[in-house]
């Protein structure tokens, strides 16, 4: 017989009690800073609310850091990219992983979802619709009571002596909010450019769109649309122009094949997710050079979405060389063939580069990469890898030159460009939640290490008395004396 589903309210009595199990909250050990004005500083301000600054603001609670603010540019309910420029109908993720939930079972989405639908309704699940997956994620926000300040954004970030000074703007304007650490958890484009071929670089504008940008599929009804790549992003989007009416979608591939294997997917186990770090950096870069060298297979859910329809073709070995205005089309070069085009789809990814956001551009050539001490005279290693942050163990990044930016180490960065340094556990459902504990873990020993002072005075005060001197009648020896 199945069972009615408890209810949301219920479950959120239940993780409540496991967190009180857990001795959540923690006491808060942190020791009160202030600016050189007198200004509160702030311990944490994540940067981010979707799924990693969320994971993020939970893992710092947990090890007792509360004085946390975190921003997000997006209005409540659209942080990160599910139902913004994630055009998926479903993840490519199993529905069974524990994501952000930090080892808590009733934090999970399996929980969340049988709470709210009911165990049939579970078992009859095959992947999550991503809308599903926002919801779920909306409900990890409000019942850890998660304070993001939505369509607040940062506008700089300017080193200062207690950390930074984040100059942000949101809905009661502009702000200086003085911390002592930040966390940038800006998803996968956070700390990157888009990829565009070459020939394409001066079309972007309304006509040729990157898939991360926002995209009028309805204006491509009746037209002829290009979409390069043959990624997830790049199967979704031609998906997407297919369901709007597109009279025909070509999917140019530079590759000869499409690749069928998901590497990637077979590292997801703790001896990888915990070893990879401490692996020598040659080996981290040719593990993933082969991984990305061998390709990743687009989902299969995706393709089949795409293939449903007719008027699709698929160009292979075709690399784009050239490409010309011709009145309001755009004539494109792919392999051996030449296509008009009324719309371009740049489903071609991004690719690292520390100068690329706003707030770090002005440092940027003080942050450490792997091509500063990486030799690949010989072409071993993928080249865009030497181009990501190789961060300390914390996430931080490191100083190019030591001791010529020493404020790098208050700055952590929780996005893909971490991948080189610490495996995929910043960006992706898998090991989100182990990424989040070691960002966590290592910024709490970090600001215990610089309040050691403060800690060692409080230890040596420290006089709560376990016996009372009048537990053994015949003594008076006791240390302290009694008073």
């Amino acid at each position: 017989m199945s069972q009615p589903p408890i209810g949301l309210a219920a479950l959120a009595a239940r993780l409540r009690h496991d967190l009180d199990l857990l001795q959540y909250p923690p006491n808060d050990w942190v020791k009160p800073r202030r600016a050189g004005d007198g200004k509160p500083i702030v311990d944490v301000v994540i940067v981010g609310a979707g799924m990693c600054g969320l994971a993020a603001c939970f893992a710092l609670r947990r090890a007792g850091i509360f004085n946390i603010r975190i921003i997000d540019g997006g209005e409540p309910g659209r942080e990160g990219p599910w139902v913004t420029y994630a055009r998926m109908e479903t993840l490519r993720s199993p529905k069974h992983l524990a994501g952000p939930a930090l080892g808590m079972p009733n934090l999970t989405f399996r929980a969340w979802y049988e709470a709210s639908r009911g165990l049939d309704a579970w078992e009859a699940l095959g992947r999550i619709p991503t809308d599903i997956w926002m919801d779920y994620l909306i409900w990890y926000r409000d019942v850890l009571e998660i304070p993001v300040e939505n369509e607040t954004h940062l506008e700089r970030l300017d080193p200062a002596a207690h950390g930074f000074d984040l100059q942000v703007n949101g809905p009661s304007g502009a702000e200086t909010i003085a911390a002592r650490r930040v966390i940038l958890a800006t998803g996968r484009e956070g700390m990157a450019r888009p990829r565009v071929p070459a020939p394409l670089s001066g079309f972007l504008g309304p006509k040729c769109r990157h898939s991360s940008e926002d995209i009028d599929f309805e204006a491509m009804a009746g037209k002829s649309v290009a979409v390069i790549g043959m990624s997830a992003s790049a199967v979704d989007n031609a998906a997407s122009a297919l369901e709007a009416g597109a009279a025909r979608v070509h999917v140019i591939v530079r590759a000869p094949e499409v690749p069928r294997i998901n590497k990637m997917k077979s590292t997801n186990y703790p001896g990888f997710t915990h070893g990879f770090p401490s692996l020598p950096t040659e080996a981290r870069l040719d593990l993933l050079s082969y991984v990305f060298r061998y390709r990743v297979a687009p989902p299969r859910d995706s393709v089949r979405r795409v293939w449903r329809h007719r008027n699709v073709a698929l160009h292979l070995d075709a690399e784009v060389t050239d490409a010309r205005w011709s009145g309001e089309q755009i004539v494109l070069t792919a392999g051996a063939e030449t296509l008009t085009l009324d719309h371009v789809i740049l489903g071609t990814g991004f690719f690292i580069d520390v100068a690329a956001p706003e707030e770090t551009r002005g440092f940027a050539d003080a942050i450490a990469t792997f091509r500063h001490g990486v030799d690949n005279a010989d072409g071993r290693f993928l080249e865009e890898f030497l181009d990501f942050p190789d961060l300390g163990p914390a996430f931080e990044f490191r100083e190019r030159a030591p001791g010529a930016a020493p404020f790098l180490n208050a700055l952590h960065n929780f996005t893909f460009a971490a991948t080189v340094s610490h495996g995929n556990v910043s960006g992706d459902i898998p090991c989100v939640s182990d990424g989040a504990d070691r960002l966590a873990r290592g910024i709490a020993a970090e600001i215990f290490n610089e309040d050691f002072p403060a800690h060692l005075a409080d230890l040596h005060a420290h006089a709560e008395a376990e016996l009372l001197g009048d537990e053994i009648p015949e003594n008076d020896a006791w240390s302290p004396p009694l008073e």
